[in-house]
């Protein structure tokens, strides 16, 4: 190998950096030898700047790296050749666009490569400056811009503080969260296009497609979200407005099942006398599972003939008082205390375990909240009020018009509510003792 000064005084090679030039452009070769193990290699870099951008390549032969910087030369210059074509007017646009680009540093290539992509985007007739002020008036300077996430706890908050029922919270809690942890953005930044797409896109965490049922409970929570947002001043009433003008998902029509009253019947009789009384309260006062499992005894007044449903354990969040019908009173006055909870199960979801299995030990098919249902069709067939059954099942009129209005017979609403517990066969009645005559004498 040749050291960098032997071969300096055998060629006589140039001084660097050498200059290569064509017309006005100029590209440089510089040597920039490098050491590996010890040993020296040459190499030798192109350099020239093509706009704003500086160009190197490097080579380990200096002839290649000459044709290179030649070639790039050539390039340059008839790049300029090109401009020096443009005309009075666009040399003047040209440089009055340079001027208008330079306090943003923004090089004019990418201004022009932005606008034509903004502008591909607009609807026809509709020019940038126009969809600038419409985002400007939507986005106020003087509007927080707050995150989805962080609207999401400020509303989760102010629903814990107004206490509603923890159902409703978890709810919350599930759904909002899903959208937020979707939507990484301002909660200004979404458009009803972008919400729409997503509601219609949703899927069950198995995967498999979401009922319409469960996206119209999602859509009406966000709604409500958007609307909390507008009453904090962090979007335009018109974004919460345009929202819930969007068309929900229409749930698919589902069919109310219930208990007959010989099912029922057979499930009083065999059930584990833990779990009677929350049965027996669902079947003939309607709760939900839900308000079952946080009802404690001292909610049961069994001498005022009354259940009063808290606002802290109903679904609605909502007081009620729910009158027992006679059945009722005799099925829970043998196991009726002053306080504790009416079911043994921790929660909702094992005490309907426990219905569910007491139900497949006497061969009667358990239906999704059919206690609940069963209970509005009877009493709404015996008394023919459905406000007066809505009130006492937590419920609007109209839900109950529309679900549970004809399901049965009047007959049969008397056979429910006349089921009572079975006295005992092998218990006989003691005749009353006499007092002998001779025991009572003197």
């Amino acid at each position: 190998m040749i050291s960098r000064k032997s071969r300096k005084a055998e060629t006589g090679a140039p001084e660097f950096p050498i200059s290569v030039r064509q017309g006005s452009a100029e590209v440089k070769i510089y040597s920039t030898p490098f050491t590996k193990k010890g040993e020296e290699y040459p190499q030798f870099t192109v350099s020239y700047y093509l706009g704003s951008k500086r160009i190197r390549d490097r080579f380990s032969d200096l002839g290649k790296a000459k044709a290179e910087a030649q070639a790039a030369a050539i390039k340059l210059s008839n790049a300029e050749h090109e401009a020096l074509k443009l005309t009075a007017g666009d040399r003047a646009a040209y440089v009055e666009s340079l001027d208008l680009l330079r306090p943003l540093g923004i090089p004019l290539n990418r201004a022009v490569s932005d606008y034509v992509a903004a502008v591909a985007k607009l609807p026809t007739g509709v020019c940038l400056a126009e969809a600038m002020a419409e985002y400007a008036r939507r986005h106020p300077s003087s509007m927080p811009r707050k995150r989805v996430a962080e609207v999401v706890a400020e509303m989760i908050e102010d629903a814990e503080a107004r206490k509603l029922s923890p159902e409703h919270l978890n709810d919350m809690h599930k759904r909002l969260g899903r959208f937020a942890a979707h939507f990484d953005c301002s909660i200004g930044e979404v458009t009803p296009a972008m919400f729409r797409d997503w509601i219609r896109g949703l899927r069950r965490e198995d995967g498999k497609p979401m009922s319409n049922r469960t996206k119209f409970n999602f859509q009406r929570l966000i709604v409500s979200l958007f609307h909390f947002a507008r009453r904090q001043r962090y979007i335009l009433r018109e974004l919460a407005d345009e929202l819930a003008e969007l068309e929900a998902p229409k749930p698919e029509p589902t069919r109310t099942e219930i208990f007959t009253v010989d099912e029922m019947n057979r499930l009083l009789a065999s059930a584990p006398e833990d779990i009677l009384p929350a049965l027996a309260i669902a079947a003939f006062s309607g709760l939900r599972t839900a308000e079952l499992s946080r009802m404690t005894w001292d909610a049961v007044k069994l001498s005022e003939r009354v259940i009063v449903v808290g606002a802290d354990r109903a679904k609605t969040a909502s007081r009620r008082i729910v009158p027992m019908p006679d059945n009722l009173v005799e099925w829970l006055t043998p196991h009726v205390r002053s306080e504790g909870p009416v079911s043994p199960s921790p929660n909702d979801r094992a005490m309907n375990h426990r219905f569910i299995r007491a139900a497949s030990r006497v061969g009667v098919k358990w239906r999704h909240n059919g206690l609940r249902h069963s209970f509005i069709s009877y009493r709404l067939a015996l008394c023919a009020d459905a406000a007066r059954v809505a009130t006492e099942a937590g419920n609007s009129p109209n839900m109950v018009h529309r679900h549970y209005k004809a399901l049965v017979s009047e007959a049969a609403g008397r056979a429910w509510f006349d089921l009572r517990p079975q006295k005992a066969s092998n218990i006989l009645a003691m005749p009353e003792a006499r007092v002998p005559a001779a025991a009572t004498a003197g």
